[in-house]
């Protein structure tokens, strides 16, 4: 997806939701559904963006002989999305949708660089 069509999803996502008439029809759906698609697009765009940035991150770790994986800086990440939260989606949902985003670029890193396994938490970079 090029810049300029997130810039367009954007300026549609940023304009006033669709009005919900007295009594709604059918009709009354599409609006909401094409919003809730660009959403869709915007947020798809963003996530891999943010694999792109984390997996940079990630390689230039390694390159640096640092950890890959450092659990005290998922929680922050964690506590940082918890923070902003606006709502209506609960604190706890939020933190279960971004711990599976971090698990996802966790696994897409994996796959880039396989030739030496992440530290997951579970075994001590001594262990890799």
């Amino acid at each position: 997806m090029s810049s300029t069509s997130v810039q367009e999803l954007l300026l549609q996502v940023q304009t006033a939701p669709p009005v919900v008439p007295e009594t709604p029809t059918e009709a009354d759906l599409r609006p909401w559904r094409d919003r809730i698609d660009a959403l869709d697009r915007v947020i798809t765009h963003l996530l891999n963006e943010r694999a792109v940035c984390a997996n940079q991150i990630g390689h230039i770790k390694k390159k640096l002989g640092m950890p890959v994986y450092v659990p005290s800086r998922e929680e922050d990440v964690l506590r940082n999305v918890v923070a902003c939260n606006p709502g209506p989606l609960p604190d706890e949902a939020v933190r279960r949708l971004f711990e599976r985003v971090i698990d996802e670029t966790r696994s897409l890193e994996r796959q880039r660089y396989q030739a030496e396994p992440l530290y997951d938490g579970r075994t001590g970079p001594e262990d890799e």
